[in-house]
């Protein structure tokens, strides 16, 4: 009986420490466990972090910008329904490889010929601009001279409208950049201002330092006759040439500060060297102007230009409107025109 005892007391002896053994092994298991779900948590909050991350922070537009009236422009992403409502833009646009859905139509206005088949909205003055938001544009640019009217109604309709001038040559780098940006061509865009600067670099170093001739730019249209005083492309390539606007000390008119009244007996008397006409419209409606109102006039066959012939009728697609990566032949029309025995003989 002792030994039955003694046998059931080391069977209870082994089973309680079996019973101790797993009660020790517990905390283990449970510290392997809470370290999985701390794995588990952590890496939850690293995902909640980055998103909070991109939820929270604030979506950079593609594009913001100024224009030329000082209204901010703010593009969300790069356009791709553009239309340009002047020649001049336009013409700019398709230069450094961008493109436009729609255009307005301008009387004597070039068109780039990728440019030819989008749709019209109108012409450069009386836009449509009923037929304009249908097309639902992403982007409209117009002129500072043409288009202020347009502002209200694209504002109210939520469309990015951007107001340009492009006069000088300045204005040319600064929109062909721009132009660049909302096209994606940048480098496209640095790379013809490039070459075009060591044209116009390469044709004004021939020009002659101890000349300067001096000149006056009329502007006639059908029914007026003015002197253009500043901010033409005409009168900044004649300055590049060397040569001196007489008209630039005339006080401005109150309408267009950039011309001055016409005055025969003022031009006799300032007598410039070379007399520039910018024909604006029709050229036959330009030539019976001058010959109506100018050439009848025995003060004007008076002038030392006319006398000598150094009187011209200037191309209005190089030296009225801006002629964009053109400049250059603006530049040497002009150079061989007033400097003939240095430029007359180049290709």
């Amino acid at each position: 009986m002792l030994s039955i005892k003694k046998s059931t007391l080391i069977l209870l002896g082994s089973l309680l420490l079996v019973g101790v053994a797993g009660c020790a092994s517990s905390p283990v298991a449970n510290n392997t466990a809470t370290e999985s779900v701390n794995d588990s948590q952590a890496s939850n909050v690293k995902s909640l972090e980055s998103s909070t991350s991109i939820e929270g922070g604030q979506v950079q537009p593609f594009l913001k910008f100024t224009d030329d009236i000082n209204r901010e422009v703010t593009l969300s992403s790069q356009p791709k329904r553009i239309i340009v409502l002047s020649p001049q833009l336009l013409d700019l646009l398709y230069e450094v490889d961008g493109s436009a859905i729609a255009k307005a139509t301008s009387t004597g206005g070039t068109v780039p010929e990728k440019a030819k088949g989008i749709e019209n909205v109108g012409g450069i003055t009386t836009v449509n601009t009923e037929k304009l938001l249908s097309l639902k544009p992403d982007l409209v640019i117009g002129s500072t001279s043409f288009h202020r009217d347009l502002a209200s109604v694209l504002d109210a309709s939520h469309v990015p409208f951007a107001l340009f001038t492009l006069s000088s040559y300045s204005d040319l780098k600064e929109k062909a950049q721009l132009f660049g940006k909302l096209a994606g061509t940048e480098a496209k865009a640095t790379e013809a201002l490039t070459k075009l600067d060591q044209q116009i670099n390469d044709l004004t170093a021939k020009v002659p330092t101890v000349q300067a001739p001096t000149f006056i730019m009329l502007n006639i249209t059908p029914s007026s006759i003015s002197v253009q005083r500043e901010n033409t492309v005409g009168i900044e390539v004649a300055e590049m040439l060397h040569m001196k606007n007489v008209a630039a000390t005339l006080a401005g008119s109150q309408k267009s500060p950039s011309t001055a009244p016409f005055s025969l007996e003022k031009i006799v008397e300032l007598n410039p060297d070379y007399v520039f006409i910018l024909i604006h419209g029709a050229r036959e409606d330009g030539e019976e102007k001058i010959k109506s109102d100018l050439a009848s006039q025995p003060a004007w066959s008076s002038l030392r230009a006319v006398k000598e012939k150094r009187m011209a009728i200037l191309p209005s697609d190089l030296l009225l409107s801006n002629p964009g990566f053109r400049l250059n032949e603006s530049v040497e029309y002009l150079a061989k025109l007033v400097y003939p025995d240095v430029y007359g003989n180049e290709d």
